[in-house]
């Protein structure tokens, strides 16, 4: 290995989504001395990396540091940025590595998965071979997003010994993302003057859900969303408005987190409230499987850095973020995974799901929701930030509005403005056809996108590169067919068809609002593949009211919790985005909840 030259070298690490990590590298006497980044972390991921993933760097003298479980991008950017400042100070990087470069984990699936035929899960009851290391604690949580956090603070507060292990090496899971919490008279509200009937809301969550769930969940969580919302303010947590997110929310009840994320507005806090109360961390800690005796949970076996650990637990909590980044999973409630985008945490794999599937809790995956949505292959899709793109985002392009949508056949099929009612009514229908496009002209694009900087450049290049063959211009609807084996002569009836609705004013075949209404009058014409875009899965498991894991016949496991995006029983099928937050509410709501009934369980043990 070449001595280096001392001194000090500026590089940068690249990360997700075009973001940047500004490092300094320092060389002392021939050898790796130093990594300072030159701003401060504004993520719980970014902290770990740039802390532990350095500190491993500088110890080992070595580019190998250990993979940070769910930062694969940022640990590569660090990686790349050091070899960067080797090079600069006239070394050669490969002199520092013994093992091959770790590539990103992929963003999309592009091929279909089957479904498993046993689907008992019977691995994950199992007990390993060996164990390593054994522990005790009273409360055991099983993941340290939203829920696992609130809850973790909460059970502190109920004196109980609480013990977080999370898979990935850094706390917020899939709940880093989150913009923003549902709240109903809350203080926040009554300074802006916003007022709203409590039963009015629980009223229209029961219509959109059809009648389908039990409405004393939505009772329990919008009585208790005032006073979670400040509970949480005690803890510290930030807050900055409120308001309807974007005009999409039947009611202006969505509080919003400093910064527009839970990463910046509440992550960092609850951590440090947890830390403050005693709170017992195990992280890069997967749950392998479950510890059930006698009909009792009482905890579980688990994979961590120091090896195979049995955690003995008097209640354990699953709250491991539902089963968004699981296409074999989110294949089994009826979903294409074709070219699945995937915006959630790699971790999402619902862990959860089959633990408490192996521990005989009700199965209500089929049932639950996903956070499904639109988007197209060509246009610009990477990072787990796709949803709120200006242009492939699920509020632009391919949520349709004034497009067209058309299945195999070359029919309509669907409202294409469904997602006035509810935005992800954009992917629902397309669960009952094989495949569906999406039609537009430069006139209806240039409607949609008006404002975005470079709208014109961006899909210029998606048609020149064409990723996924997804994205094709013709002059005329006839060559539009031809792309995706299209009915020619349906698809013209079809898109003429429309065109007279337009004119005219009203839609004869879907009652389509007349502001949604543009005639395609003349091109150049677009026709795009939708293919899915996943954010998480919300449910999976059946719970009670105590947020008490159930079995099929509605009897309680007894020491088994859910939380979070594991339990949520007040949706059936869709997820109703109309009350703005409402997921983020049942994450806080259920994690401490959970905690107060696991210490009465505990107490009559």
């Amino acid at each position: 290995m070449s001595t280096l030259k001392d001194g000090n070298y500026e590089v940068t690490a690249e990360e997700l989504e075009g973001a940047t990590m500004p490092l300094e590298v320092k060389v002392t006497n021939g050898k790796l001395d130093k990594i300072t980044t030159k701003r401060d972390a504004s993520t719980a991921l970014e902290k770990t990396v740039f802390t532990q993933g350095a500190s491993q760097i500088i110890k080992n003298q070595n580019l190998d540091m250990d993979a940070i479980t769910g930062a694969t991008v940022s640990s590569n950017g660090l990686i790349n940025a050091v070899a960067d400042a080797i090079k600069q100070a006239g070394g050669n990087p490969d002199d520092y590595r013994t093992k091959a470069e770790t590539a990103p984990a992929a963003e999309t699936s592009t091929v279909e998965v089957s479904v498993k035929k046993d689907d008992d899960y019977a691995s994950w009851r199992e007990a390993p071979d060996h164990v390593d290391k054994e522990v005790s604690t009273d409360y055991l949580i099983v993941g340290a997003g939203i829920a696992g956090l609130a809850s973790a603070v909460q059970a502190r507060e109920e004196g109980m010994d609480t013990l977080v292990i999370e898979k990935n090496g850094f706390v917020a899971g899939n709940g880093g993302g989150v913009e923003g919490i549902f709240g109903i008279n809350t203080e926040m509200q009554k300074k802006a003057g916003i007022h709203a009937e409590k039963e009015d809301i629980i009223a229209k969550e029961m219509e959109l859900g059809q009648y389908r769930a039990d409405g004393a969940f939505w009772v329990d969580l919008v009585n208790n969303s005032a006073d979670n919302i400040d509970w949480l303010l005690k803890q510290g947590v930030q807050l900055t408005h409120v308001d309807d997110y974007h005009g999409t929310c039947m009611f202006p009840t969505f509080h919003w987190w400093k910064g527009g994320f839970a990463s910046i507005g509440y992550v960092p806090y609850m951590k440090k409230r947890c830390d403050e109360l005693g709170v017992k961390f195990m992280l890069s800690t997967s749950a392998i499987s479950i510890i059930k005796e006698n009909g009792i949970v009482k905890g579980v076996y688990a994979k961590s850095q120091d090896g195979i650990v049995k955690i003995n637990a008097r209640a354990t909590l699953l709250c491991t973020g539902g089963v968004g980044h699981s296409a074999e999973l989110i294949k089994k409630q009826g979903w294409s995974t074709k070219n699945l985008h995937y915006c959630s945490m790699p971790s999402n794999t619902g862990d959860g799901y089959k633990m408490a599937m192996a521990a005989g809790a009700k199965d209500m995956l089929v049932q639950s929701p996903e956070f499904m949505m639109n988007y197209i292959m060509a246009l610009p899709h990477k990072g787990v930030h796709l949803y709120i793109d200006p242009i492939n985002g699920f509020m632009s392009l391919p949520s349709g509005g004034p497009a067209v949508f058309v299945d195999q056949d070359g029919r309509r099929f669907v409202n294409e403005n469904a997602k006035k009612y509810n935005l992800l009514y954009q992917r629902m229908a397309m669960q009952s056809v094989k495949n569906a496009y999406e039609i537009f002209s430069q006139d209806i694009y240039d409607k949609i996108t008006a404002g975005i900087k470079d709208a014109d450049k961006v899909l210029a290049k998606a048609i020149e590169t064409n990723e996924g063959n997804s994205l094709y211009k013709e002059d005329n609807f006839e060559d539009l067919a031809k792309h995706f084996d299209l009915p020619k002569e349906t698809l013209v009836k079809t898109l003429n068809n429309y065109n007279k609705f337009a004119h005219e004013g009203k839609d004869e075949e879907f009652a389509k609002d007349k502001d949604s209404l543009i005639a395609m009058d003349h091109g150049p014409y677009y026709i795009a593949r939708l293919d899915p875009s996943n954010l998480i899965g919300v449910g999976g498991v059946g719970s009670n009211r105590k947020f008490e894991a159930i079995d099929e016949d509605f009897n309680t496991i007894p020491g088994l919790y859910m939380a979070g995006m594991d339990s949520t029983m007040q949706y059936r099928n869709v997820y109703t985005i109309t009350l703005g937050g409402s997921a983020c509410a049942h994450n806080v709501n259920s994690g401490r909840h959970a905690a107060i009934n696991a210490k009465k369980y505990i107490d009559n043990l």
